[in-house]
């Protein structure tokens, strides 16, 4: 079974592309090799789509690898050999590489299918030293076809990276995210942030897209105790006065030159009305709870939906059904950690990347076909430090376990562990099933001998879950097989109860065992 994961969708239409300005001729005369070092941001795996309510492409749904060359060294081969490594060699995919034009008058790319044009980039950039290039393939492509019509609303953030590698944080699905590499940001500007302490909003503010100006409005609405009316709204521009038709507050927005920030345009700050919030705002969305609890969520851990409310209610003296405060919570866990279904799509580049970057790793996928379409079953994953260290550093033991994931999507987190020189935990792998089943579990074995092979007077330890014993007899019939001792006593003293019983127990399973 080809251990690839992919998700199938229906073709039903294909993005109309609006026409743009053309990069400027250029003529490939003969150039001087600029001298050098250069950082080179390869983005990979994604494909271009449009963004909203702009003609400009957006590269999603990719990763990312930097990468440092030396001018006098390096050329187009080597980046096409660079590229290659990239993607799976089974599937041996046409690609195609390009990167900004910064001398056109808008957004436009020039294929790199030469030298002449590798040099010419490199001159173009030679004062930024640094060149972010796009690759796509002709599957790729096509899933930009598929894709785009679906979700055109959405738009994906250029990740800043520091490292020589990091995975890009592009999300498909993402809500607050802007282009910010269309326009550079001033320290000076005025911007919006949802705090407590901050209840200013005036004309230059600007916000992200249509969406964070929306929750933004709502945040300022709550804090200063007022409602109301939208005029018009649409995605372009912003329209609102006062809930009370006599109170002259106003405010205007609409969209910048890129298409995409939002910025205050006109704004009537005083309010001639008698306000009073009555402890409850309808103002107070889904998407509000969700930016005012994101940071709460990130600094305490899990919160439970209650005390997010009492919270709520306390500090904004906003009394919010417990239903709106759960969605909002699960809004802020998509905003800082995109969609559950994102992570599936992304399965298959994970993978790669886990093989490519950790040579000697043993990165597995299993699914099920139903109705012609492939879904998720299995997930194993025993990197190559981690399966090299047990067999150079550990004692030939393994403890099993695993525990139920309580996620949007149900299963079992199974991991096996050993014990290192310093009597401390040491991970071999860990894996994602289905269900704790004899199946589920020889798969997962099976994974793990392909890792570590079978050591000779090896020990395997676990608390006997369901089909774990068999599962242990078909793939290591050799093994000593150890059943963990506080599960034993959880059994024993179901029919022996009693201290006797139980200090007996303990001390028995202390005592060493000598072979005459």
């Amino acid at each position: 079974m080809e251990d690839t994961f992919d998700i199938i969708l229906d073709d039903t239409s294909k993005p109309v592309w609006e026409n743009r300005a053309e990069s400027p001729i250029i003529d490939y005369v003969p150039v001087s090799i600029p001298m050098g070092k250069y950082k080179l941001k390869l983005k990979y795996g994604g494909f271009f789509r449009l963004a909203k309510n702009t003609c400009k492409k957006i590269y999603c749904f990719g990763s990312q690898k930097c990468i440092h060359i030396d001018t006098w060294s390096y050329n187009l081969s080597q980046l096409n050999e660079e590229v290659i490594k990239r993607y799976s060699s089974k599937n041996n995919p046409k690609f195609s590489i390009s990167y900004v034009d910064k001398c056109a008058s808008g957004q436009s790319f020039i294929e790199l299918d030469s030298d002449e044009k590798f040099m010419a980039m490199l001159n173009m950039y030679e004062k930024e030293k640094e060149i972010t290039i796009y690759i796509t393939t002709e599957n790729n492509h096509n899933s930009n076809n598929q894709c785009a019509h679906n979700h055109l609303c959405d738009n994906i953030d250029e990740p800043h990276d520091d490292s020589d590698y990091c995975p890009s944080e592009e999300s498909y699905y993402s809500h607050l995210s802007s282009e910010n590499e269309d326009e550079p940001t001033n320290d000076d500007e005025a911007t919006y942030s949802f705090s407590k302490n901050t209840l200013c909003m005036k004309v230059g503010t600007k916000f992200e897209n249509v969406v964070a100006f929306r929750r933004a409005l709502n945040h300022y609405a709550i804090i200063n105790e007022f409602d109301y009316y939208i005029q018009k709204s649409d995605p372009t521009r912003f329209t609102a006065r006062c809930e009370n038709i006599d109170c002259n507050w106003r405010i205007y927005a609409s969209v910048m030159q890129d298409g995409i920030t939002f910025e205050v345009r006109k704004l009537e700050e005083g309010h001639t009305c008698t306000r009073s919030n009555m402890g409850g705002n309808k103002r107070a969305t889904q998407g509000w709870i969700a930016n005012i609890v994101t940071d709460k969520l990130k600094s305490d851990g899990d919160i439970s939906p209650m005390e997010l409310r009492k919270w709520i209610m306390k500090t904004y003296n906003v009394n919010i059904p417990y239903l709106k405060v759960f969605r909002g919570k699960e809004q802020a866990y998509t905003d800082m950690h995109g969609k559950w279904e994102d992570s599936f799509m992304k399965m298959d580049v994970f993978r790669e990347e886990l093989l490519n970057r950790k040579q000697g790793s043993v990165v597995k996928i299993d699914f099920d076909v139903v109705g012609g379409k492939k879904r998720f079953k299995r997930f194993f994953i025993s990197l190559a430090a981690c399966s090299r260290g047990f067999l150079a550093g550990c004692c030939p033991y393994i403890s099993l376990d695993a525990c139920h994931l309580k996620g949007k999507f149900n299963g079992v987190l199974a991991a096996a562990t050993s014990v290192d020189a310093n009597n401390f935990i040491f991970p071999i792998a860990y894996c994602v099933l289905e269900s704790e089943n004899t199946q589920s579990w020889t798969w997962f074995l099976e994974s793990l001998q392909k890792a570590i092979g079978t050591t000779s007077g090896l020990v395997i330890s676990s608390d006997m879950q369901k089909g774990l014993e068999v599962a242990i007899m078909h793939v290591y019939p050799n093994v000593e097989h150890r059943e963990c001792i506080r599960h034993l006593y959880s059994n024993f003293k179901k029919h022996f109860r009693g201290k006797f019983f139980s200090k007996k127990l303990w001390r028995a399973a202390n005592l060493l065992a000598y072979q005459a």
